[in-house]
């Protein structure tokens, strides 16, 4: 796991200077530009236990991190860690296959 720092956006509201560790950082390969900043981000987020009683499971959250990269992500789980600080890991959002609708056939 690396560490990391970063703000995570809570609708208007920005957290800013969090500190936590990644565990995977992907390029998201959804087609966006090869040189884009988007990516898969998958670790772990300290909070002060405050802070963390805005988030809920399973919704999505955005994380920016100082070096650039950012990325949409879930929070799978928020756990008490010490001294009034919370442990919140999170992974990439599940995206539903983009299907094309089938056309019907002429009769």
């Amino acid at each position: 796991m690396h560490e990391f720092h970063g703000d995570l956006l809570i609708g208007g509201l920005r957290l800013r200077g969090l500190l936590g560790q990644l565990a995977d950082a992907l390029p998201n390969g959804n087609g966006k530009r090869a040189n884009s900043k988007e990516c898969e981000l998958s670790g772990h987020l300290h909070l002060p236990t405050e802070q963390s009683e805005q988030l809920q499971l399973n919704r999505e959250y955005r994380i920016e991190l100082e070096n650039g990269l950012a990325a949409q992500v879930v929070f799978s789980r928020i756990a008490a860690d010490h001294d009034n600080a919370v442990v919140a890991d999170f992974v990439p959002p599940r995206r539903k296959p983009n299907r094309r609708p089938v056309k019907a056939r002429p009769k």
